[in-house]
């Protein structure tokens, strides 16, 4: 019976919330009417206790994910978390940190932060924060962030403790405004040809851009450009089209918006772009989604660049953030958006939204007639839209298939605690970046290390021969990765960036193609 009444619960707020988002505004009043009868019924009649707040929030879920797959609601918390990312900063003392043998290790120190400034370094344990003993308790990760974080000006006391010192020190910290980068790195790749990673589109998103094709320009007269968007699952319109502005001249489409309630709008560029003439390629993968989608389409179907990679997630709805009186959100889906040639790329969704999200990795990405449309670019090239962006030149990652001994390690707690132990104790040997390259012989002893580890978690009688094998045909790449986890404990994201780069075989087909 309670198991009917709640589903009877549940149908009754669903309907009534899909009721006062959709009838007109004559009926407004009266639904709301209706919605308030409704929960004051349940709150001051239902069979059990329950708790009104946590049943409203359900209900608003529940009702917004029936109407699509990015449509959500967001608690105040959330939003909060949320904003500090989109915003591009944070108030906090300016450390990287990560938790290791439930230790608060500080990873990396932002440059001219607060944690800069008194002195802490790489490598150092945090032990106390306030007078609270956060070492060896079980702490996780938002935890440290909420203990960290904090209003700007405000002060906060850690207590620190070295590698090479038993005692701890106490440091008192000034938070400050710390921000989050959306640019990975950007660099002179190869003579005259630039390289710029972005990893979302954050409100300063084209700040960063800008500044980093301004010095490319400037310091190496870049004639050609790589703009990596693998990985990135998006962000602001606006700073997707601004970037976009720098590729074209003066009024060419570059995107289109339009939804039943909204008026059709287009975006153009100016003519007060950086970089219209120079050679041009676009990276994506299955992770790049919305405003990474609109780049790539824009520029596909403009003929202006080439597009290399895989085939893009397929996100081509647009949503609007409405705060709601305590402080949470709805993110509604209130519109499409359309590539120049009237591509909207959203890839078909139903009611099933893990099938939805999973569907990137089971997808072929071969152009398919029959399920895909087709369009036609400014030159004239046949190209698809219903399902994402379709590269010019589909390049699968290397790391598409690996046997299951190797994820199992990559994906292992071992593993990275075995990076970070090398590291700690190797750190005043390792020099410079540029001068960082593993021994045959430490490599060596890694790799029976690693294998020792993976015959004692997967081994038997009858697969240990195969397991050995499976580590000597991949040991280059077990290589490859150890280092870039080395190099992005001790010198940071933008220089493990540069370290793959080097073998990474899309960034050399975009190569070959602007140097031709």
């Amino acid at each position: 019976m309670k198991g009917n009444n709640s589903s009877f619960i549940w149908g009754m707020l669903g309907l009534s919330c899909l009721i006062y988002l959709f009838l007109d505004s004559e009926k407004i009043n009266a639904d709301e009417n209706k919605i308030s009868n409704v929960l004051k019924q349940i709150q001051n009649n239902y069979v059990d206790s329950i708790e009104i707040n946590s049943l409203i929030e359900n209900t608003i879920n529940q009702t917004l994910t029936n109407l699509d797959p990015h449509s959500i609601y967001m608690t105040a918390e959330e939003v909060e978390s949320s904003m500090a990312s989109m915003e591009g900063s944070f108030d906090g003392i300016g450390i990287e940190f990560s938790i290791h043998r439930d230790t608060i290790i500080i990873v990396s120190i932002i440059p001219n932060g607060p944690s800069e400034k008194k002195g802490l370094q790489a490598g150092e344990r945090i032990v106390f924060i306030e007078d609270e003993l956060v070492a060896g308790i079980g702490i996780k990760n938002q935890d440290v962030i909420g203990k960290l974080r904090g209003k700007r000006g405000s002060r906060v006391k850690v207590g620190i403790k070295s590698p090479q010192d038993t005692l701890t020190r106490f440091v008192s910290l000034i938070r400050e405004k710390i921000p989050l980068v959306s640019l990975d790195v950007a660099y002179e790749i190869y003579p005259n040809i630039g390289y710029i990673k972005l990893n979302r589109f954050s409100a300063t998103t084209f700040n960063e851009f800008k500044v980093e094709l301004k010095k490319l320009n400037k310091e190496a007269s870049i004639e050609s450009l790589i703009l990596d968007l693998r990985g990135n699952s998006g962000g602001y319109l606006d700073q997707a089209i601004k970037i976009l502005n720098e590729f074209f001249g003066n009024n060419e489409l570059l995107v289109y918006t339009k939804g039943n309630a909204r008026k059709t709008q287009k975006y153009f560029a100016d003519s007060f772009g950086e970089f219209k003439d120079g050679g041009l390629c676009v990276l994506i993968d299955e992770g790049s989604a919305s405003a990474s989608e609109i780049v790539a389409g824009a520029i596909q179907d403009n003929d202006r660049g080439t597009i290399l990679g895989e085939r893009s997630f397929g996100k081509g709805l647009v949503q609007e953030q409405i705060y709601l009186q305590d402080g949470s959100l709805m993110r509604l889906t209130v519109s499409r958006y359309y590539t120049p040639s009237g591509r909207c790329i959203q890839k078909p969704y139903s009611e099933n939204q893990e099938e939805y999200f999973a569907e990137m990795y089971m997808r072929d990405d071969s152009p398919q007639a029959d399920t895909l449309q087709k369009f036609k670019t400014m030159d004239g090239r046949v190209v698809y839209g219903g399902g994402g962006i379709l590269p010019d030149h589909v390049l699968k990652s290397t790391n598409d298939s690996l046997p299951t001994s190797l994820v199992y390690l990559y994906t292992s707690e071992f593993f990275n605690n075995f990076v970070f132990d090398y590291v700690d104790m190797n750190r005043e040997k390792l020099d410079t970046f540029e001068d960082f390259q593993l021994s045959n012989e430490a490599s060596q002893k890694i790799l029976e290390e690693l294998t020792n580890w993976i015959i004692s978690e997967l081994g038997n009688s009858n697969n240990q021969n195969t397991l050995q094998l499976e580590i000597q045909e991949n040991k280059e790449q077990i290589i490859e990765r150890i280092s870039a986890l080395i190099i992005r404990q001790m010198w940071g994201w933008p220089k493990m960036q540069i370290f793959l780069n080097q073998n990474d075989k899309i960034i050399a087909s975009s190569l070959s193609l602007l140097k031709d």
